[in-house]
């Protein structure tokens, strides 16, 4: 039971550093500031893989005691001080998860949009123009103004 505490212990506050490092990580990318957003990215990594170590140390240990879920386990515990510990990290790493959860999609959303921004960018510099999809026979069909392509294997 100790070991469990301790693992959700060291996982909430694993979980806390990465909801800081995602949203520091939101201000670069909003800044548009690649340099700094990558060095986050790069701090992000090792939190990532002690977590999923703790994850995996944590799946042992229930499966020793022969336990599918954990909350499901807690539940059917009688009330005892480990209970109430377990419950309390247990909701609260729920609630760091949730907000990992929304500065992430918000964080797909910046690097979408600056995808898009290269791509254009790049169209723009190759002076690709892109055709309607129901084009007449005389038109480019949206082939670059100089007849080939920026990722054409031949250039």
């Amino acid at each position: 039971m100790k070991d469990i505490i301790d693992i959700l212990r060291q996982q909430l506050i694993l979980c806390r550093r990465l909801l800081e490092l995602a949203q520091a990580q939101k201000i670069e990318l909003v800044k548009t500031d690649a340099v700094a957003a990558r060095k986050l990215t790069s701090e992000i990594e090792p939190v990532m893989a002690d977590i999923n170590s703790l994850e995996k140390r944590k799946e042992e240990l229930l499966t020793d005691l022969k336990v599918d879920n954990l909350s499901a386990w807690v539940a059917k515990m009688p009330a005892s001080p480990e209970k109430e510990v377990i419950s309390t990290l247990l909701s609260k790493q729920e609630n760091v998860l949730q907000n990992l959860k929304a500065v992430n999609s918000a964080n797909m959303q910046y690097l979408d949009r600056h995808t898009k921004f290269i791509d254009y960018n790049i169209n723009v510099m190759t002076q690709t123009s892109a055709g309607v999809t129901y084009g007449t026979p005389g038109d480019d069909g949206g082939m670059p103004v100089q007849g080939r392509k920026m990722f054409e294997a031949g250039v």
